[in-house]
């Protein structure tokens, strides 16, 4: 994670991006990313990383509107498919991305942790 927040530009950059939520006096609460993987199967593919909230932002349904934000402008830069990996105990986060529309996936990359789960949506 140390390089990916070293070269954000490279992970994050055009057709992807970072999305950011902040309150009124500038405090970061949440973010969201979203990496292009290119074509996969033919479908332009974008994989959403580091959906993150603090504690503050949690019952505010920040997750959710920066994930709903980030489909949106997924489809509108072009995305065909978003895919994620998340683990069994991030219920919360794998209950709104359930409720989003997203299903189990085939792996789409190697993770040193056996459990990780994979989700993809077609949007």
């Amino acid at each position: 994670m140390a390089d990916e927040l070293v070269q954000l530009v490279d992970v994050y950059g055009s057709p992807g991006f970072l999305l950011l939520a902040v309150d009124d006096s500038d405090q970061r609460l949440g973010c969201v990313g979203l990496k292009n993987l290119g074509a996969v199967n033919g479908q332009a593919t974008g994989e959403i990383r580091r959906l993150f909230v603090r504690e503050s932002g949690r019952t505010a349904g920040l997750g959710r509107s920066l994930l709903q934000d980030l489909i949106n402008r997924s489809k509108g830069a072009g995305f065909g498919r978003l895919v994620l990996n998340t683990l069994p105990t991030m219920v919360a986060a794998r209950g709104l991305y359930v409720e989003l529309g997203f299903t189990t996936c085939e792996p789409y990359v190697e993770s040193p942790i056996e459990e990780t789960l994979y989700l993809a949506l077609d949007i």
